[in-house]
């Protein structure tokens, strides 16, 4: 089921002789089985790259978050899952602080850098760890996307929201120079300027005073550092599509169970890092 997308009731109708509940309590049993045994998971050896995020559920009104976490080594392209933690409340830095404190200190030690959507406390986690912080690209562009479709040239400052999209990606991009510095100077006029929503304002605003976070990819080449968090998001994908085809998702220690027995099935998934553009 976990490994294939069937669902219990297909995975049933292959069996003969037992009676559909009795199944379900004879898998869920062995689901059990398998989940409170040690992780299996072998973490990769060297210095290693963090990549996080989260997935958001909601359970009678309130808010739970999944804080799912991968160790990529520095010199290789596959990155692990470790087994995930969830927790109530709204996803934040003090609860990342209860995340990445399940992970073993052995590894701990070996982390040299994280990669993370630019939540509030992020840099100064990365900072009391002494990690370089990598902010995924990916994030920061789906905010100026959200602004962007469907509206470009209908809505106040359409053209102009459409210059910072492309400005803030070649800033992504650029190597330190002149053509970096003019980028950046036209950002920071626009930002102050009419472009459409104070929405898109705050997210240049934002992007501006994070800027070497979002570059250091390029300033440390060395880590081989992923831009984005998407191989993070693959398995949230995988994790999504799990609770929207089952009842795996109805109640908090559900989603754990099914969610962990999933990645221990699935643990790794291939994560390049960034390639530096010497071009000028």
């Amino acid at each position: 089921m976990l490994v294939d997308g069937l669902t219990l009731t297909q995975l049933f109708s292959k069996r003969q002789g037992v009676a559909l509940p009795a199944y379900r309590y004879r898998f869920r049993q062995a689901l059990h089985r398998f989940v409170v045994r040690p992780s299996p998971q072998v973490i990769p050896r060297g210095p290693l790259v963090l990549l996080a995020d989260g997935l958001w559920f909601e359970f009678d009104g309130r808010p739970w978050v999944l804080y799912l976490t991968a160790l990529k080594p520095c010199r290789g392209n596959l990155a692990t899952f470790l087994d995930p933690l969830l927790l109530p409340g709204r996803e934040g830095a003090s609860r990342w602080q209860q995340a990445l404190a399940a992970i073993p200190p052995a590894a701990t030690r070996r982390i040299q850098a994280m990669v993370v959507d630019n939540l509030p406390g992020m840099q100064r986690l990365a900072q009391q760890r002494r990690w370089v912080l990598q902010l995924c690209h990916f994030h920061l562009l789906l905010k100026l996307q959200a602004q962007r479709r469907g509206v470009r040239y209908t809505l106040r400052g359409g053209s102009v929201r459409e210059e910072i999209h492309q400005l803030i990606r070649s800033a992504l991009e650029l190597p330190d120079g002149n053509r970096l510095s003019r980028a950046l100077e036209q950002l920071e006029r626009l930002s102050h300027g009419d472009c459409g929503t104070l929405r898109i304002q705050t997210t240049v605003r934002e992007f501006l005073k994070g800027l070497p976070f979002y570059r250091s990819c390029l300033t440390h080449p060395h880590l081989g550092l992923p831009r984005t968090t998407n191989s993070v998001e693959s398995m949230c994908r995988l994790l999504r599509e799990l609770f929207r085809s089952s009842r795996a998702g109805s109640k908090p220690a559900s989603v754990l169970l099914w969610a962990t027995a999933l990645i221990r099935l699935r643990p790794r998934v291939t994560c390049n890092g960034h390639t530096l553009n010497r071009k000028t």
